[in-house]
């Protein structure tokens, strides 16, 4: 028998589609999909290990305040993805992504099932996430998500190869979905993590995935006492 998918439907209008955010690493993926990805490649091209150490170096002090992080984020990506090109970067995003699809317990059962009733109700789905847009599509593609859409952090050159372009992390993530028409307020949003706040904030229903009691305090003491929260194996 299977388990009792945890999903969150607010009451619409008839005559309108229900909007539903969806985070990606942590509500759909179980682990960092992006950081898969490049610690995959690294092991690949183990050559790479000084130039990565060094920029991990200079990327410390960066990665504690929240602010600071997506700085530190490009420093990484940057020296991981020295001397590529956008076409070898997509076929090996895709091809990646597909297999980690595949992969036994890499994709957490209780956020895909979520993601399909919700499809399957008619909803608009949309993922919002900080991995990039490429290995993320992939990934939904091969997991049966096609007919969701996706807002993402994007790559794109920079001299030496590639960079973020794009890191679409905490508030941005409310800054590239109004750069794609999809304006607040939304009927639902899932998220793992406090950074996205203000994601969360837009919803007339926030869900927030996994974690304690304290998170939820948090979480309520931020947005009030709408958010609810989910348990996804």
């Amino acid at each position: 028998m299977s388990e009792p998918v945890e999903v969150v439907t607010p009451p619409v209008p008839a005559d309108r589609r229900r909007t539903v955010l969806m985070d990606f690493d942590g509500v759909i993926v179980r682990e960092d999909s992006l950081g898969q990805f490049l610690r995959h490649h690294l092991a690949r091209e183990p050559w790479r290990i000084p130039g990565v150490t060094a920029s991990l170096y200079a990327a410390a002090p960066l990665m504690g305040p929240a602010p600071l992080r997506p700085h530190g984020l490009r420093l990484i990506v940057r020296s991981l993805l020295a001397g590529w090109s956008m076409q070898s970067y997509e076929e090996r995003a895709t091809t990646f992504g597909a297999r980690l699809a595949a992969r036994d317990g890499a994709l957490l059962r209780g956020g895909l099932a979520a993601a399909r009733v919700h499809l399957d109700r008619g909803d608009r789905l949309v993922v919002v996430t900080g991995s990039e847009g490429t290995l993320a599509r992939a990934i939904l593609d091969a997991a049966g998500l096609g007919d969701a859409e996706l807002v993402a952090s994007r790559v794109g050159p920079c001299p030496g190869g590639l960079g973020l372009e794009v890191h679409n992390y905490g508030a941005a993530k409310v800054v590239q979905l109004a750069a794609h028409g999809i304006d607040p307020p939304w009927d639902v949003a899932y998220s793992d993590s406090l950074s996205d706040l203000p994601m969360l904030g837009g919803a007339r229903r926030p869900v927030l995935v996994g974690g304690g009691a304290r998170a939820l305090a948090r979480a309520r003491a931020a947005l009030g006492p709408a958010v609810v929260q989910v348990h996804w194996k």
